[in-house]
Order: C-alpha cells, then sequence, then structure tokens
C-alpha cells in the first residue's frame, strides 16, 4: 500500500511541475498570447510540498487502518452475551446496535426460551452466554442453540407452511360438509 501511495505521490508532483512550466494563455492588451512560466510561483512550491504531506499522512492512516487487529474469539464471546443479555431484557431507550451482532438464529434462540432459562442465562458472564449462543462450549443447564444450517431449515419450512393456500372465509363452503350439515339425525329419518 505504502508502494502504491508513494507512486501517486509522485505522479501528482509530475503532474503539477508539468502544468506549471506549461504555456499559459495571458490576456496582454487586445489579444490572447502563449507565454512560457519557467518556474512557478514562489507559493506553488511551499502549496505542493504541503499538499504532498496530506498526502502521506492519508496513506498512513490507510495502512493504520487495514492492520488493525482482527478481534480475539473471547472478545467476540463477549459481545454476543452482552448482546443477548441485551435482548433478553431490553433497557428503556436501548438502541438497536446493542444487539446488531445476534444473528436471526440467536435471536429465535433467545425468544424460544423459557423465562426460568432466559434468567439462568442472563445471570451468568457475559463470555460464558457468547461461548454457549456460537456453540463453543454449550451449557448443559439449557438447550442447545440452534446451528445456521438448522435456523434456515426451520426459515425454510416455516415460509412453505405459511405458503400454502388458505381457504377464504367468504368462499363457498365444500360440498361434502355443506350436505353433511343439512341431513337429518337418523333419530328423525322418514321411515
Amino acid at each position: 500500500m505504502r508502494s502504491f501511495a508513494r507512486f501517486i505521490a509522485a505522479v501528482m508532483k509530475a503532474a503539477m511541475a508539468a502544468m506549471a512550466a506549461a504555456p499559459r494563455m495571458v490576456w496582454d492588451g487586445a489579444r490572447w498570447v502563449a507565454r512560457a512560466v519557467t518556474a512557478p510561483p514562489s507559493g506553488v512550491a511551499a502549496a505542493q510540498a504541503e499538499a504532498m504531506a496530506e498526502i502521506e499522512a492519508a496513506a498512513q492512516e490507510d495502512v493504520a487502518a487495514q492492520a488493525k487487529p482482527v478481534a480475539a474469539p473471547a472478545d467476540v464471546q463477549t459481545a454476543w452475551g452482552r448482546a443477548a443479555v441485551a435482548h433478553l431484557a431490553p433497557l428503556p431507550g436501548q438502541t438497536p446496535a446493542a444487539t446488531a451482532c445476534l444473528d436471526d438464529a440467536a435471536r429465535r434462540y433467545l425468544d424460544r426460551l423459557s423465562p426460568e432459562q432466559a434468567l439462568k442465562l442472563a445471570s451468568l458472564e457475559p463470555r460464558h452466554v457468547g461461548a454457549h449462543l456460537l456453540g463453543d462450549r454449550p451449557l448443559a443447564a439449557l438447550p442447545r442453540p440452534l446451528t445456521m444450517a438448522e435456523w434456515r431449515k426451520e426459515e425454510a419450512e416455516r415460509l412453505a407452511a405459511a405458503a400454502k393456500p388458505r381457504p377464504r372465509p367468504d368462499a363457498e363452503p365444500q360440498r361434502g360438509r355443506r350436505d353433511a350439515s343439512h341431513r337429518p339425525s337418523p333419530a328423525f329419518a322418514a321411515a
């Protein structure tokens, strides 16, 4: 990345130098005249140096941002644990960002817990809750969390069940049901 930034900086320096040395059209009395300027004005060199310093600083910031350490598994487990507790017991004025790291499978798992199980889970340390939800260290006293594959399967089944056509309430009743409902019982049948 540094070599690319240096290359871009060198290209910009060359472009600025070429623009400064190029002939310019100047209004001279009654006509336009092309004049060659051999050296840039005195303020241009200082502006070029300042621009180059800004470009190099931005390139160093980019390198530093890309070198940001990846979150350790313990940090991820702790974040998931805190988000799970925030999902189970939301506080007034809590932002949705508090539970943003949880996926849909984890949210469904947390929503299906009984109040006793939710209380037991919320009473643990966040790193233990996160490890349980991520499947790294399941807790024996609680049901096993859904994996993404299990959640996708359940979601597909739920959507398939919801897609089945339902009879409309104002539609004509089925013939077999109507006929059966209007038949007299055997006790009142004419012999």
